[in-house]
């Protein structure tokens, strides 16, 4: 009787145990669930907030003009300095009168030393000589092809200009694409990192459910990919910028639409690498036109001015004038032009693939620019689209009407923010289509070409 009340007494003990540790268990999964719809609600409440907000947001970052190299300060220090060797050198050029004097002072040694004759004349016999000439080089002269060499000055300036040019735009363009690379991480991050959050929600919900053994862990592995992926974005960029503050229209523009037929008439006629070119082809020419037979003679007149001091007579001088020339024997002269007009015509060849090459090279630009243009207005049109749909799906949820299903919410979240990623992305695309054109322009920015530019200011 005494063992029957025992093992009653444990039994009762044992069952009250389970019942209030059933009791706890269910308490706190209640707890659990609690905290978890807040964590939804506040999400809801702020996703919501910066979709249908109306305060207009106070920072744009659109398009950066890309400023015209040219106006570089650096380069118009360039400028002027070229500008300054260019002038030296013509006023060098200038001032070659072809004018030579020289002189020249002689010791007859020949008598100490037994060289000099008894039979030669007293006339004919010095100690000392002295000579001074003043010989005129015509040909050395800047008379002779002055035009042309002073021309082929200011061409070779030139041709350093645009060269310097180029390098200029290269390295602008690739100093805008990295300031809009900035700009752009910023965007896609102040979107990324509310997916990021909306995904950490939707594997904590899931991993509850996994927990309590309600659903199996398919849908969990996708969400931890899906996360994993817009985590490892995130750590490419370099700096940390603030989520959005507003969802409700994207910032920087749609379409930007470019006259490709003036565009690239342009480029064809001012192009900086057909220019430069354009000043060799030139330059060859004026070196064609001066180049000639006539060129390498040489005719000298002189006036030499000789004092004697004679051992045995009065000193004596004299003053001759005559003209000193020179005649080449040989076709050096003329083989010289023709390698100069093949050089010519093979720079004109050049140019034309070249001309070819470029104009590839914008076409191409042109249509990854109008793929862009079409990403954008495709994604944008999402946006709207989504952002009407879930302007009635907010409605219903307040008004608890239909299915109210807060994954599937969150997951509509995420679809609307997926949309902002990749119109921020081919808005980073068409940026930088336009930097790249700007390098074929010369001093000319490529804006003056854009026929419609509609942008959110």
């Amino acid at each position: 009787m005494k063992l029957l009340k025992k093992v009653a007494a444990i039994s009762i003990t044992t069952l009250i145990l389970s019942v209030l540790s059933f009791s706890s268990v269910n308490a706190q999964s209640r707890r659990k669930d609690e905290v978890l719809f807040k964590r939804f609600e506040t999400h809801f409440k702020m996703m919501d907030t910066l979709i249908f907000r109306q305060v207009p947001a106070t920072t744009d970052f659109g398009l950066m003009a890309v400023d015209t190299v040219s106006q570089s300060q650096g380069l118009n220090t360039m400028d002027s300095l070229i500008d300054a060797k260019v002038e030296s050198q013509q006023r060098a050029l200038k001032a070659e009168t072809g004018l030579v004097l020289s002189g020249q002072t002689y010791y007859r040694a020949g008598q100490e030393l037994g060289f000099d004759s008894d039979e030669d004349d007293a006339v004919a016999i010095y100690s000392v000589k002295a000579q001074a000439e003043l010989r005129w080089n015509i040909m050395n002269s800047s008379l002779i092809n002055r035009k042309e060499k002073l021309k082929e000055l200011s061409l070779m300036g030139e041709l350093e200009r645009v060269a310097l040019e180029q390098e200029y735009a290269k390295k602008m363009v690739e100093r805008q694409k990295e300031y809009l690379r900035k700009e752009y991480d910023s965007l896609l991050m102040s979107v990324l990192k509310l997916r990021v959050n909306n995904l950490q929600l939707l594997t904590d919900a899931q991993m509850y459910l996994v927990s309590d053994r309600s659903i199996g862990t398919d849908e969990l592995l996708k969400l931890m990919d899906e996360q994993a992926i817009a985590e490892r974005l995130l750590e490419t960029m370099p700096k940390d910028y603030p989520i959005a503050s507003q969802l409700v229209r994207p910032l920087g523009g749609e379409a930007i639409q470019i006259d490709t037929a003036r565009l690239k008439s342009y480029i064809r006629e001012n192009a900086l690498p057909l220019h430069m070119l354009d000043l060799q082809i030139e330059i060859l020419q004026q070196k064609e036109e001066s180049a000639g037979y006539w060129t390498s003679l040489g005719f000298s007149p002189f006036l030499r001015y000789s004092y004697y001091m004679r051992p045995e007579m009065k000193n004596s001088s004299n003053l001759d004038v005559g003209l000193s020339f020179q005649i080449p024997l040989s076709a050096q002269e003329s083989r010289k032009k023709k390698a100069l007009t093949a050089e010519c015509l093979q720079k004109t060849m050049e140019k034309e693939e070249q001309a070819a090459l470029l104009m590839e090279n914008v076409e191409l630009i042109l249509l990854e620019l109008e793929r862009a243009n079409r990403g954008l207005a495709g994604e944008l049109k999402r946006i709207e689209v989504l952002r009407d749909y879930m302007k009635l799906r907010r409605e219903n949820y307040q008004g608890h009407i239909g299915e109210y299903n807060f994954l599937s919410r969150i997951k509509e979240y995420n679809h609307y923010l997926t949309c902002w990623e990749n119109y921020y992305s081919y808005q980073y695309k068409r940026d930088c289509c336009i930097a790249d054109l700007q390098v074929f322009l010369l001093q000319q920015s490529i804006f003056d070409f854009v026929l419609s530019k509609n942008e959110n200011r």
